[in-house]
């Protein structure tokens, strides 16, 4: 149990949900530029922050909402909107965990985005990119 709770401490997350923990999100492991697919960083699962760079983190079985933020590439990311910070990049993806299973995010960008587009955040979508058996 001791190891348990080393760990929730080191991902933020609650002790009961690393004990019964048993399927896993992540972020695709590399960009797909040419299908314009880019990695994401998770920020928050269910509303708690994660505090460390995991490359994957813990889920149980369920529902659960994921807050993340693209990764881009730079071969274009410099024609995106000048300055990011007033213009803050997550979303929230609901996903149903299943046991057993890893889940790979990543976001479809829309490379041609006008303004607007960058303004509002619908030039991107994140999704579910693949489901792994453990």
């Amino acid at each position: 149990m001791y190891c348990k709770r080393f760990i929730a401490l080191l991902l933020g997350l609650s002790v009961s949900s690393v004990a019964v923990a048993d399927s896993w999100v992540m972020s695709i492991p590399y960009a797909l530029s040419s299908e314009r697919v880019y990695k994401v960083r998770i920020e928050r699962i269910d509303g708690m922050n994660v505090t460390t760079d995991a490359l994957r983190y813990p889920l149980a079985a369920g529902d659960h909402t994921l807050t993340i933020s693209p990764l881009l590439d730079v071969e274009w990311s410099p024609d995106l909107v000048e300055d990011p910070r007033k213009n803050p990049q997550s979303k929230d993806l609901t996903i149903t965990v299943k046991h057993g299973k890893t889940y790979q995010l990543a976001v479809k960008v829309n490379v041609e985005a006008s303004i607007e587009s960058q303004l509002d955040q619908s030039y991107w979508t994140p999704f579910v990119y693949a489901v792994l058996e453990d």
